[in-house]
């Protein structure tokens, strides 16, 4: 049985994992358990455990704030990344880890593929960029998966935000567009992963089939729930950072290195919906 531990296992990633990780030998740490910025207890719990996969869900995610504070965005997006790199190598590990649409500028017209040159246009997305890139400078065995606009029934994200509005109007950007992606899909892709690992190290990309915008994507959740919201579509909406007008990954790797078919944007969504509602029930 392969031994894994999750990293950053309390945030709506990181609990889709250790949701979805059945039949592993599995060991899983929030941040108050494992901070990834502590170099000490970063060592400590992977010589204790020597996981055969460490998948790293921590990350400083909030685009906007990263802005105002850049220091600890390069720390934890960056800087950390590329030590549990170093020290994944050194156990011999495989270190699977999660990056962003947001690494390029939003100025293609067809979807990204993994050999794209990056361009970032926010403190964020350079922070993942450079985290990346400690990765693969590191030489550890590792996966990088580039995803975007993560939902899951769990956790603060565009899904629940939209179906816990009680504004009468709910404005939403409609001039952006990208891949809406259920996190409880990347966990069943992971688990696959694991399960028949080909050891084709790289970077790939993983959203869920079919594009929209923020105005679309709210649209379909208030319909599919059978909801009465009130959404009207805006161009801009006040941020400190730049994001990308189109980031609309090619995944088509997945199926050809994997064997993995990606849901359709439909079927991902009921399944969030459906343990959205068992959530909400329980």
């Amino acid at each position: 049985m392969k031994k894994v531990m999750i990293i950053g296992a309390r945030g709506m990633l990181g609990t889709s994992m250790v949701h979805g990780l059945t039949g592993c030998d599995l060991v899983a740490f929030n941040r108050s358990e494992l901070d990834i910025t502590c170099y000490s207890t970063v060592r400590q719990k992977l010589y204790q455990y020597k996981p055969d996969y460490i998948i790293n869900c921590a990350a400083y995610t909030a685009v906007d704030q990263a802005e105002v504070e850049p220091e600890t965005a390069y720390k934890i997006n960056a800087s950390a990344v590329g030590m549990l790199a170093s020290m994944a190598k050194q156990i011999d590990a495989t270190l699977i880890h999660f990056s962003t649409d947001y690494v390029f500028n939003g100025s293609s017209k067809t979807p990204y593929k993994p050999d794209d040159p990056v361009n970032p246009i926010n403190t964020y997305g350079r922070s993942k960029w450079l985290g990346e890139r400690a990765i693969v400078s590191s030489g550890v065995k590792h996966y990088i998966l580039r995803t975007s606009w993560l939902y899951a029934p769990h956790g603060k994200n565009f899904f629940r935000w939209v179906m816990e509005n009680d504004q009468e109007e709910m404005k939403v950007v409609d001039t952006q567009v990208g891949c809406p992606t259920s996190a409880i899909d990347v966990a069943d892709f992971i688990r696959h992963l694991i399960n028949t690992d080909p050891e084709r190290y790289g970077t790939y990309y993983f959203c869920n089939k079919g594009s929209m915008t923020w105005y679309a994507f709210a649209k379909a959740i208030s319909e599919k729930a059978g909801l009465q919201k009130k959404i009207s579509r805006v161009k801009t909406f006040p941020s400190l950072a730049e994001r990308p007008e189109y980031s609309v990954l090619d995944c088509s790797n997945i199926l050809s290195v994997f064997d993995y078919q990606i849901s359709i944007q439909e079927g991902a969504m009921n399944k969030v919906l459906d343990a959205y509602r068992e959530l909400i029930a329980s």
